[in-house]
């Protein structure tokens, strides 16, 4: 019997680490659901060409300049990120309004993970929402994520309407799930996310072990937040470790070693074989689980995640941000066997969901 052609719609060519390995985690899981699975090579323009002024027309001055400086600041790791995406297969390189060569290439068509819903960050490319296939395939979402709020009023029609061409609505956040339902009626199964579907043991092959000698802290920074950069040091003086930043100190000045061109995998090995791990990034509170690491999230700010809270709730650790974080509590050492057990349960359960999605009846 020939095996399913599957087909993902992601973020996927972005020179984010949690991006490239939720990419790889989902491919790595449809395969073994028996599938013959590629990543659509999809390139859209606002979200690769930050510099483009209908970037600057929809984000506003600050997100559009903070958006260009990340897109300079990411190309140190460009070299090591591809090299990380050898271990992907994609489909040809495909754009907007050309996605002919790829339109009838699958049995199903998955789209996500990754918050592609979110008509913010892709000045709303319905592409996402799958408007390209043949009439007749099966149309799907793994772990989609939507944003945080209900889209306003001028994309509720197309949203409902998109939505609603959907066979199998899977979503990565509980408030995702209920955005959902209030614009198709139909409430769809929470997910993890796809880097969740792979444990520690699962990511051991492809992350690269770190050349450092003794204990230290690692800082994972996307957003503008002086907070972080004085949690780091307060955290330092207490324990006299090092800091490893990636990339570097947004908003402060810091003694740390700046790690600027690591790709995906010397990016694991840091979490792996830290003592402290200090981040805003959803997917750098995902490694500190996954590899149990004593961590401190910072949830709101410019940098705001409901995701990283919902996360924290789920395995009964929303203590561990950076709030109100006495010097004792600094110290203090996590029990992660709830969080474990938890995240594994969460796991089988979104594994059975996704070879639901690619079995010959759907759930």
């Amino acid at each position: 019997m020939d095996k399913k052609k599957v087909g993902v719609i992601t973020f996927h060519n972005y020179d984010n680490y949690g991006a490239i390995l939720q990419s790889y985690a989902l491919q790595k899981k449809l395969r073994e659901a028996g599938t013959w699975p590629e990543i659509i090579d999809y390139d859209c323009q606002y979200i690769s060409n930050p510099f483009r002024l209908v970037n600057l027309k929809e984000k506003g001055l600050f997100n559009y300049i903070y958006g260009v400086i990340g897109h300079i600041c990411y190309i140190p790791r460009r070299f090591r990120c591809n090299q990380f995406r050898k271990h992907m297969k994609y489909s040809e390189l495909v754009k907007h309004g050309n996605m002919k060569a790829v339109s009838g290439k699958y049995d199903i068509y998955i789209a996500g993970s990754d918050q592609i819903w979110d008509y913010k960050l892709t000045n709303f490319d319905q592409t996402y929402f799958l408007d390209f296939p043949e009439e007749g395939k099966r149309k799907c979402s793994y772990a989609a994520s939507i944003g945080e709020h209900v889209p306003p009023e001028q994309y509720q029609e197309d949203y409902s309407r998109l939505l609603k061409d959907f066979d199998k609505i899977l979503v990565r956040e509980d408030y995702g799930a209920d955005i959902v339902e209030e614009l198709t009626g139909i409430h769809p199964d929470v997910v993890c996310d796809p880097t969740l579907l792979l444990t520690a043991e699962e990511w051991q092959p492809l992350l690269k072990e770190p050349r450092i000698k003794g204990k230290y802290i690692l800082v994972y920074q996307l957003g503008i937040n002086p907070e972080i950069v004085d949690f780091a040091r307060r955290l330092k003086k207490k324990t006299g470790y090092r800091i490893i930043y990636i990339p570097f100190p947004l908003v402060g000045l810091l003694k740390c070693s700046c790690r600027i061109a690591v790709g995906p995998s010397e990016w694991m090995g840091l979490f792996k074989n830290a003592e402290y791990v200090i981040s805003d990034s959803f997917h750098g509170v995902v490694f500190s689980l996954l590899f149990n690491r004593k961590f401190f999230a910072k949830a709101d700010g410019h940098h705001k995640n409901r995701r990283v809270e919902q996360l924290l709730k789920l395995v009964n650790l929303s203590e561990r941000t950076m709030n109100d974080v006495s010097d004792e509590e600094l110290t203090q050492e996590i029990d992660f066997t709830y969080a474990n057990e938890q995240i594994d349960k969460f796991r089988q359960h979104s594994i059975q969901k996704l070879k639901e999605l690619v079995s010959d009846e759907l759930a």
